[in-house]
């Protein structure tokens, strides 16, 4: 026990440690004296937002942008996970699949990776170049990643769904389409169902986060008002991305409670639950979505004749020539394993920031939930508990964009901004899914605290924090896999790390050196990746 206690230290403590020591490392300033002022300047603002009808329109119309994105890039993701889904799963093709399937499985698993491990942002600033400012070029840069990680769900989904009726209906001799939509698929729909709507509410983060290539939306009128310091209207444009990450976010929570037992903390660590009966306000949603997806591919103006234009297969073709070979950026090696080790330290310390808001906030966030005796938390407990969801909601809604231009106000570029950008919207995320994990943890030992005289919010805590310390180290370690891919969002902006470098690189076509960097980002990816399985199995064991 000692030992193994003295090796989690030693896995966590080193790590920061080195990090710590490489963000101060040479760097005699990391305040920015002068940009405090802006920053004051900002926040003075906070309670005197721009709401001129004319400024009010502008935001509705992004608004509106970043919606059809979001359902258009979901909708993509859907159709590529369940072709890539159907593909992966064991179940779908028996006992004795094809020929074809074992050849095709293994190359397609690595193309999922690839194209998971890539942000979509970086997705978003390559299809610029081929399709230029065309909506289709934010559509497709989110359906890609997002669909690789579906395709995952859904054939984990499909494998682990009850098989009889499938069986039953092959043993018949009915024909393999037919068994697999009467047999499989009534089974896996509600918890398929469910996970749409939670990677729509991901849509729409990342949707506000493409603004920054200028595709429209949200959060290119976000990083306009930024560089223009108009702060009045960063506020305003802040106040929508609230409203409507809040609105998304309860509509979400409200589908999946009444399809499946599976909570967003549950789908982010590729835990399902079991199908639980629908609703009305489910099939309603379900109804609501087809005619929102036409009005949103109207509005948003989107062709995919673009995709299979003349002028795109020659641009791509072209990019495909001048991404190969890789090269070297200016400086060698020592260029890129400067950038590499960059990213890996804002990445820890980034994850530090997001675990120290999660402690602070998360016991807060989790729902208070009524004694054996009926009593429920008290009207402070249940205010505490709003201002934690509120608080967690807006570090999570406000794109680690904006919270990198806000910090490079306040430090000079670096690891330390980029690190503070992203702690503060990955908290969000974490706060949540550790508080939605805490909820789940049983009343008993709550209980037998009180009867032998422990006060209610010590028992409480005492009872809750421990048990959930192992979904506090789960839900780290994930998110750490996917803080290292988003190291590339504020890197772009003038953080430091490889992001820093793809876009410097990228602004000077220097296109062989950016196909390096990729192929550095993808591989510290899946190291991480890897890492944190081998680390989540060993603490499991």
């Amino acid at each position: 026990m000692w030992t193994r206690r003295a090796v989690a230290l030693a896995v966590v403590a080193l790590p920061l440690a080195w990090a710590g020591l490489r963000t101060l490392d040479g760097s005699v300033d990391l305040v920015n004296t002068g940009g405090l002022a802006l920053v004051d300047d900002l926040l003075a603002t906070a309670l005197d937002p721009a709401l001129d009808a004319e400024f009010l329109a502008v935001v509705w119309r992004a608004l509106l942008v970043t919606v059809a994105f979001a359902l258009l890039g979901t909708a993509g993701a859907l159709v590529l996970g369940a072709v890539g889904g159907l593909v992966l799963s064991d179940v779908a093709w028996g006992q004795r699949p094809g020929r074809w399937v074992g050849v095709v499985r293994l190359p397609l698993r690595g193309v999922l990776v690839a194209a998971r491990s890539i942000h979509e942002l970086v997705w978003a600033l390559l299809l610029v170049g081929v399709l230029g400012l065309d909506p289709l070029a934010a559509v497709v840069a989110i359906a890609v990643p997002f669909g690789a990680q579906t395709a995952k769900v859904v054939a984990d989904t499909l494998d682990s769904t009850a098989r009889g009726p499938l069986e039953a209906l092959r043993s018949t001799g009915a024909a393999p389409v037919p068994a697999l939509a009467y047999g499989l698929l009534p089974g896996a729909l509600p918890l398929l169902l469910s996970y749409a709507f939670y990677r729509f509410e991901c849509a729409i983060r990342s949707a506000v986060i493409l603004g920054v290539v200028g595709v429209g939306g949200l959060g290119q009128e976000l990083v306009v008002s930024l560089q223009s310091r108009n702060w009045d209207e960063v506020w305003t444009l802040i106040g929508a991305v609230l409203l409507l990450s809040a609105v998304v976010d309860l509509w979400s929570t409200r589908v999946r409670t009444s399809l499946a037992v599976a909570s967003c903390s549950d789908w982010s660590s590729g835990r399902t639950g079991a199908p639980a009966t629908g609703s009305r306000w489910v099939r309603w949603s379900g109804w609501a979505l087809l005619p929102m997806l036409v009005v949103a591919w109207w509005y948003a103006d989107v062709s995919w004749a673009g995709l299979f234009s003349e002028r795109t297969r020659e641009l791509s073709g072209r990019l495909v020539d001048d991404l190969l070979p890789p090269a070297l950026p200016p400086g060698g090696w020592s260029t890129l394993s400067a950038g590499v080790l960059d990213t890996i330290a804002m990445a820890v310390l980034a994850m530090a920031v997001a675990v120290v808001l999660t402690l602070a906030v998360g016991p807060l966030a989790s729902r208070p939930r009524r004694d054996r005796d009926g009593r429920g938390g008290g009207v402070l407990r249940w205010g505490a508990w709003g201002v934690a969801r509120l608080l967690l909601l807006a570090l999570r809604s406000v794109p680690p964009t904006v919270w990198a231009v806000v910090a490079l106000l306040a430090f000079f570029p670096g690891i330390l901004p980029g690190a503070v950008a992203l702690g503060l919207y990955t908290g969000g995320i974490l706060g949540r899914l550790v508080a939605e994990a805490w909820e789940a943890v049983p009343l008993r030992p709550r209980t037998a605290l009180q009867d032998v005289g422990v006060p209610r919010s010590v028992a409480g805590l005492a009872a809750t924090v421990p048990a959930g310390a192992q979904s506090l180290v789960t839900y780290t370690l994930y998110r750490f896999e996917i803080c290292v891919r988003d190291t590339a969002v504020v890197g772009v902006v003038g953080a430091a790390g490889l992001g820093r470098l793809l876009q410097e690189n990228l602004n000077l076509f220097r296109f062989p050196v950016v196909t390096t960097l990729l192929l550095a980002s993808f591989a510290v990816s899946v190291a991480a990746e890897l890492a944190g399985r081998r680390i989540r199995r060993a603490l499991a064991a």
